[in-house]
C-alpha cells in the first residue's frame, strides 16, 4: 500500500503564502482524503486544500480509501472520477461512511457522468479548469456543513409522503404542502419523476425542471425544497422571463447605491436573500446571453459582485431552474450557452404535459373544484363520469393551470349541483376540444401525440387486449409494447 502524504505535503507549500510556516494546520475532522491516480491533479488538488488550510492525505486507488476509512476519520473524501469503478466508488463509501461527505472532480465530465456521481452520494463535481481559491472555500463549506452536522448529531427525519396511511393515498396525490397544490403522481410517469426528484431533494445537485407552461414546473421545485436540508431556508422564486435585462441584474445580484439613476440606497439582490436556501430561476431560458454568463459564474464558484460594488459576495444558495423551452436545441441553435446548459442540466426533470397523464384528470378535478369552492364560498359541486370522461378528451394546451381555470368557470357558471357534460359545451366551448374518439387530429398535434391518442383508442376499443390491437395496427406485440412504453400508455 502507498500514501503520498509526505510527497504532496512539500508540493503543496509551493503556493506564495505569506507565512506557510506560521499556519496552524487543522486536525482530527479537518482533513481531507484524496483518491486519485492522475498525479497532476493530485497536485493541483493538494495545494488548493493546502491553501485553504487544510491537511490532506491521498492514495492512488479506490481499494486503498477503504482501507484509510476503515482506520481513521476524515471530514470528506475527494475522490477523482476516471471510471465506472470511481462512480462504484462513490456509491459504496456513500453506504459505508454516510456522514463523511464526498466531492468528485474530473478533468472532463458528460451531463449523464455528473447525473450519475451525485446520484452515488458525491454533495459537489468539479470538473474542467480548477479556480483553486474557489474550490478551497467550496471545500471549507462543505467541512463546516458537516461538522455542525455532526456536533448537534441530529438528524432530520425525511418527511413522510403525503397521504400516507390515510384515504389520501389511494387516489396517489403528491401534494408538496397541502391537497390544493394540483400534484398528483398517479402515472407511472410521473411516479418515476417524482422519485427522482425525493432522492435528489437531499442534495445539493443544480436541478433542471423543463416542460411545458402549466404543467406544474414550480410544483416540482417547492416539493423538491420542502424535502431537503434547507427546508426551513428561504424558497426565492425568480421569473427570468418577466423582467427586462438590466432590472433582472439587480433583482438577482442586487446593487450599491449611486450604481446607476435611481439606485439611491443599496439593494440585495435575491441570491443573497437565498442564502443558505434555494432560488428557483423560471423560465431560464430567456435569459440574455449577457446574463447567462452572470449567472454561470453564480453557478460555478457560489460568488458574484453587486452592480456597482467591488466586494465579492459569496452565497451558499441551491439552484433550481426551470424551462418551457428545449435547451438542447437552443444550444445547439446557438441561442443558449452550451457551459451554461451542462451546468444547469445536472439533474433533469421533464414534466410530461397532462395530455399524455390524462388518468391523473379525475383527481385534479376533485381538488380544484374543493379548493375554488372552499375560496369562492360557492356551493361545493361534483362532476359526474360523463362530464370527467369529456374532460378527458380535451387536448389541454394550458395544461393543468387551463383545466383549473376551466373548473372554475364550470362551477361559478353552473346553475345545477352537478356539472354534467353538456354543461362543457355550454360554458368551456369546443374550441380548445380534441376528441380522441374523432377520425382527424389537430394539426398543432405531434406525432407523437396522435400515435398516443390512437393506440389508446385501440385498446379501449379491444378491452385491453394487445395481441388484437397489434394485429389492428399491424404490428408486432412486441412492437406495441415498446410503443406503450415509450409513449405512457397506461394498459
Amino acid at each position: 500500500m502507498s500514501t503520498e502524504k509526505t510527497l504532496l505535503t512539500l508540493e503543496a507549500k509551493e503556493p506564495a503564502l505569506d507565512s506557510p510556516h506560521s499556519v496552524q494546520r487543522p486536525n482530527g475532522l479537518r482533513e481531507v482524503l484524496v483518491v486519485n491516480r492522475d498525479p497532476e491533479l493530485r497536485t493541483v488538488l493538494s495545494r488548493a486544500l493546502f491553501a485553504a488550510n487544510l491537511t490532506s492525505t491521498a492514495v492512488l486507488t479506490e481499494a486503498e480509501a477503504l482501507v484509510f476509512l476503515k482506520k481513521s476519520e476524515y471530514g470528506l473524501v475527494l475522490v477523482g472520477i476516471d471510471s465506472q469503478e470511481s462512480v462504484d466508488f462513490v456509491s459504496r463509501t456513500h453506504a459505508q461512511f454516510c456522514e463523511t461527505p464526498i466531492v468528485a472532480v474530473a478533468r472532463t465530465a458528460t451531463p449523464d457522468l455528473v447525473r450519475d456521481v451525485l446520484h452515488a452520494g458525491a454533495v459537489d463535481f468539479f470538473f474542467g479548469s480548477l479556480d483553486s481559491r474557489a474550490f478551497g472555500a467550496r471545500i471549507v463549506t462543505i467541512l463546516d456543513s458537516a461538522g455542525v452536522g455532526r456536533r448537534e448529531a441530529v438528524l432530520r427525519p425525511r418527511p413522510a409522503r403525503p397521504g400516507a396511511g390515510s384515504q389520501h393515498n389511494e387516489a396517489n396525490a403528491c401534494e408538496p404542502s397541502s391537497p390544493d397544490m394540483g400534484l398528483i403522481c398517479s402515472s407511472r410517469r410521473m411516479q418515476r419523476l417524482l422519485e427522482i426528484a425525493e432522492t435528489v431533494a437531499p442534495t445539493d445537485s443544480t436541478v433542471l425542471i423543463q416542460g411545458e407552461s402549466g404543467t406544474g414546473k414550480e410544483l416540482i421545485a417547492k416539493r423538491i425544497h420542502q424535502l431537503s436540508k434547507r427546508m426551513d431556508k428561504p424558497f426565492v422564486e425568480v421569473n427570468c422571463g418577466a423582467l427586462p435585462e438590466s432590472l433582472l441584474e439587480s433583482q438577482l445580484f442586487g446593487h450599491e447605491k449611486g450604481s446607476f439613476t435611481g439606485a439611491v440606497h443599496r439593494q440585495v439582490g435575491l441570491f443573497e436573500v437565498a442564502d443558505q436556501g434555494t432560488i428557483f430561476l423560471d423560465e431560464v431560458g430567456e435569459m440574455s446571453p449577457d446574463m447567462q454568463v452572470k449567472l454561470l459564474r453564480v453557478l460555478q464558484f457560489r460568488e458574484f459582485r453587486r452592480i456597482g460594488g467591488s466586494q465579492v459576495v459569496k452565497v451558499d444558495v441551491r439552484v433550481i431552474a426551470a424551462t418551457n423551452k428545449d435547451l438542447k436545441t437552443e444550444v445547439e441553435q446557438k441561442l443558449f450557452r452550451s457551459d451554461l446548459y451542462y451546468r444547469l442540466n445536472v439533474i433533469s426533470l421533464e414534466l410530461p404535459p397532462l395530455r399524455e397523464r390524462l388518468e391523473e384528470l379525475p383527481a385534479l378535478v376533485e381538488i380544484f373544484a374543493e379548493r375554488i369552492s372552499r375560496e369562492q364560498r360557492a356551493p361545493r359541486k361534483h362532476f359526474t363520469p360523463e362530464a370527467i370522461g369529456e374532460l378527458q378528451k380535451y387536448r389541454w394546451a394550458g395544461n393543468v393551470r387551463e383545466l383549473e381555470n376551466s373548473i372554475e368557470r364550470l362551477i361559478l357558471l353552473s346553475k345545477k349541483e352537478t356539472v354534467e357534460a353538456s354543461d362543457l359545451e355550454e360554458h368551456l366551448g369546443k374550441s380548445s376540444l380534441c376528441l380522441e374518439g374523432s377520425p382527424t387530429f389537430l394539426p398543432s398535434l405531434t406525432l407523437d401525440e396522435v400515435k398516443r391518442i390512437h393506440i389508446g383508442n385501440v385498446l379501449r376499443e379491444n378491452e385491453g387486449n394487445k395481441m388484437k390491437t397489434a394485429r389492428v395496427l399491424k404490428i408486432n406485440v412486441k412492437t406495441l409494447y415498446n410503443l406503450m412504453k415509450r409513449l405512457g400508455i397506461e394498459g
